[in-house]
């Protein structure tokens, strides 16, 4: 019975990866799995973005991307900032990300510290809000400000 019910599962399993994987190759066994997103979430790299239809401040922004399994988005270097004009266009109104200000000290909402070399940016002199990005590179704003914020997530990982 184990046996027969584990045989199913695998056969249930190889179909849903040639379903939702694209093949490696020609053969059979090309497939290698892939990652996948939820509906409506974009795969870049090795994670799936997401960005909110509706407007809200900053913390309704954490509500629902906690909501979804996500949280804001913690951009890790300018590669990734730049993919995310792919998600919100050439020359969007600021959309919310996951860093904000306590007392003159910027972190991410993951408790990392925000590095100003990384992104050739100071965001010290801005005194305290929440971080927005824009085409042109981050921007304050007062937290209860109303934008769209990106939700960020790993995707879910198909493998044979």
């Amino acid at each position: 019975e184990t046996q027969r019910r584990n045989q199913t599962e695998q056969c249930m399993f190889s179909s849903l990866v040639q379903y939702f994987c694209k093949p490696q190759g020609k053969s059979p066994s090309a497939y290698a799995g892939c990652k996948l997103c939820p509906q409506d979430w974009q795969l870049h790299g090795e994670r799936c973005y997401w960005l909110s239809e509706e407007l809200g401040n900053w913390t309704q922004g954490t509500i629902s991307c906690k909501n979804q399994d996500s949280q804001l988005m913690v951009l890790q270097d300018k590669k990734e900032k730049e993919h995310i004009k792919t998600i919100t266009g050439r020359s969007p109104p600021p959309v919310w990300i996951g860093l904000r200000s306590h007392q003159k000290e910027w972190r991410w909402v993951d408790n990392t510290p925000f590095n100003p070399k990384m992104f050739g940016t100071s965001l010290q002199e801005m005194g305290e809000g929440c971080g927005t990005l824009k085409a042109r590179g981050f921007e304050v704003h007062r937290c209860d400000a109303e934008h769209k914020w990106i939700c960020k997530k790993s995707p879910f990982l198909l493998y044979p």
